[in-house]
Order: C-alpha cells, then structure tokens, then sequence
C-alpha cells in the first residue's frame, strides 16, 4: 500500500511548481474570458489587440517558455502517473479481500468436515478399530501418523482462519481510510489544475498558435464587421442565429472512445476539450445545432481541419468544435442546418503515425468540443468549455442523433 505521507508531499511539490511556472508562461488575457449577452464588436477588437502584444511578449522569451511548458507538462504526467497508481493499488486491495474471503469459506468447510470425521472417530470405537485393523506393524504407525497428521493439520487450518479473518478486517479499515484521504486529494488537485487558465491552454489536446489565434481573431472580426455588427453593438443582437430547442448529435452512430476533461495520454497529461467519437473515415459530419460557421482551420499541426460553428440552443448562445476533418464543405459566414452534411471524418490518414500532418491524432475519430458563448478568442473558447451534453459514457455506443443520456 502506498505511502499516504509521501503521495501528500508529492502533491505538494507538483503543485508548487506549476504555480510558479504559471507565474511566468503565456500572460492569462485582461480582457475576461467570461462571454454573456453584452459582448460586442470592439471587445473583440481588444482581444486582437492582446493576442499581437503577447505574440511581441512570446516571441522574445519564446526558448524559455518551451523549457517552462515542459517541465510543467512533466510535473503533471508525474502527478497523475501517482493518482493512476493508487487507483491501481485500490482496486488490487478490493481483489485481495474478495479472494481472502472465498478463502475463509473454503477453511470454514475444511474445518467443518475435520470436526464430523473426528466425531465418527471418537464414537463407537471407531478409532479404535482403525489402529487395531492394521495388517502389520508397519500399517499400524501408518494409521496412527495418519490420524496425527489430521490433528495437526486441523490445529493449522485453524490458526490460518483465524489470521486471514484478522488480516482481512485489518486490510478493509485500512482500505476505507485510503480511500478517502486519496479521493480528498485527487479532487482537490483537479480542482487547482482547473483553476490554472495557462495550463489548460497550454496542454490542450487542440492547440493553436499564437499566429494562428491572431488570424482566426481578425477573420471573425471581418466576418462581424460584414454582417453589418458595429463596435459598440452586441454580437448577440447584430449576428442572429435560428433558434434550437435542443441538440442533435452529429453523427448518425458512434462509440465514445474518450471522455471530456483532463486524461493522461503516453507521454503527457492533457485536457481533452470535447469527447472522441470513434466512426470510420469519411463519415458524414453534421452540426448538433443550426446555426453560422464562424472560422473554419485548415490543416493545423494539432486539430487538423476544424470547423467552428456558433449556435442558439434554448436561448443560449454556444459555440461547436469539429476537429481532425479529412474534408470540409463549408466555409465561414455559412448559415448551416442540423440536416446540411458540413465535413467527412478523418482522424486516420490525416494523423502524422499514418503519413499525414495532425500531432494531435493516432486513429480514425470525429473531435467533438462544446463552449458556452459566442466565440471571441481561442482563450475564451478554451475557458468556458463544458462537456458536451446527452452523450453516454466512455466505450458505449449511440444509435441515432436524437438518441439522449443523461
């Protein structure tokens, strides 16, 4: 069982040094991340104007960073390599005391036929019919060893009983106590790895680059600006969108082979911010909700072909992620319908294992993210994701689009 102590200091030590590393990686934007009704056109101009002055920040101390992204990135790989090790060592006690007390039947049975076999013994002169039975000297001390042997072995099954009973109850206090001291910490330490707003963004599973984020930020600032939006008016008045009543699945059929939230994966710990639908490639992609495609990204080293579509879904704004796309139909400004195909799958051929340029993928998937809000920047998107919502749990499978979990 693994040393409480030492897991405590251990947490103690990974978080230290990412609150300090979080001091000096990718200043968090002033502008807050926090999207409602009264976000308007020159906000996002603002955040435009941020993303050019960390991009000057970056690019001067951009060896140190990558040095600091990794050591933090390492620090957390270690800490849930910790947490994944104690779950282990949980479920291996739980084991344990399950085959302890199958064993504690089979002793108790063994016991009991000992006990009847000496009662017909020691009755009726059976005993002594066994000894004086024996053909020769030789079968007597064989008999009388026998019955020996049988005492003896009783005197140490019993002995064993009564240690695996003690050990047993020993193991299941000791599990209990375990048990809530690691869950208290487990949640704890997620909760701190949440509120770290760089870390989330610098080991998200889609990334993007600092360039990248600039001119998706200047490509949704002309597509506002042609749907009429001034400065001063707010997006969620100048861009309408059709309204849903709910949400659609946007594939036809799938597995969930990865959940939403932080995950380890070979070689780093990461924040998965959507779940994978496992399809095969080439599958028709449609949007969960009608509504504007407001940036499409074309083969990103990690996310591959993305679609971003904005949506109104019972009265509340969202923005949708597709990612890893072997092919899009859509282009930005679209007006789209839950029934317009607007992507193929990829996720395979389109991976760098496979011969292609996605970092981010090893297999054939559709990425699908939720984030509550109309989209103003990459940050924003990243700070208000939440888990896509009616799906079921990881390695289940849905049938249809309009199929629900809770």
């Amino acid at each position: 069982m693994m040393n409480l102590k030492k897991l405590g200091i251990y947490f103690i030590r990974y978080l230290t040094v990412i609150l300090i590393l979080s001091v000096y990686i990718l200043e968090p934007m002033s502008v807050s991340a926090e999207i409602d009704a009264n976000t308007t056109l020159g906000d996002l101009k603002e955040v435009l104007k941020e993303l050019k002055e960390k991009k000057r920040k970056t690019d001067q101390q951009q060896a140190v960073s990558e040095a600091e992204k990794e050591a933090k990135n390492k620090a957390i790989s270690n800490a849930y390599a910790e947490i994944e090790n104690s779950e282990r060592k949980i479920a291996e006690a739980k084991t344990q005391i399950e085959e302890t007390n199958v064993k504690i039947e089979e002793l108790n049975k063994q016991t009991e036929d000992l006990m009847n076999f000496y009662q017909i013994l020691n009755s009726n002169n059976v005993y002594l019919e066994f000894i004086t039975e024996s053909s020769s000297m030789t079968d007597l001390i064989m008999r009388t060893d026998a019955v020996d042997q049988l005492a003896s072995y009783n005197q140490e099954k019993l002995v064993e009983l009564e240690d695996l009973i003690e050990s047993n109850e020993q193991l299941q206090v000791e599990l209990l106590e375990y048990e809530k001291e690691l869950n208290a910490n487990i949640t704890s330490y997620q909760q701190q790895l949440k509120e770290i707003d760089s870390s989330i963004l610098a080991l998200s599973d889609i990334s993007m680059s600092i360039d990248e984020e600039i001119e998706m930020q200047e490509g949704l600032i002309e597509m506002y600006e042609d749907a009429g939006c001034k400065d001063n008016e707010k997006i969620s008045v100048c861009m309408s969108n059709s309204e849903n009543s709910g949400w659609l699945k946007p594939v036809t059929k799938g597995r969930v082979t990865s959940l939403f939230g932080w995950r380890s994966v070979p070689g780093q710990s990461s924040y998965h911010s959507g779940i994978d639908i496992g399809v095969a490639e080439g599958t028709d992609v449609y949007p969960a909700a009608s509504g504007t495609v407001i940036r499409t990204v074309s083969r990103s080293s990690c996310g591959g072909n993305q679609i971003y579509i904005q949506s109104v879904v019972n009265g509340k704004t969202y923005t949708t992620q597709y990612a890893h796309l072997l092919k899009v139909y859509v282009k930005k400004g679209d007006k789209v319908n839950v029934t317009d195909v607007i992507a193929a799958s990829g996720g395979y051929s389109t991976s760098v294992s496979h011969g292609g340029y996605d970092t981010c993928t090893t297999g054939a998937h559709l990425h699908f993210g939720v984030s509550v809000g109309a989209y103003t920047s990459f940050a924003s998107y990243t700070a208000n994701l939440i888990d896509p919502p009616g799906f079921p749990g990881k390695g289940s499978w849905f049938y249809s689009r309009t199929q629900w979990f809770d």
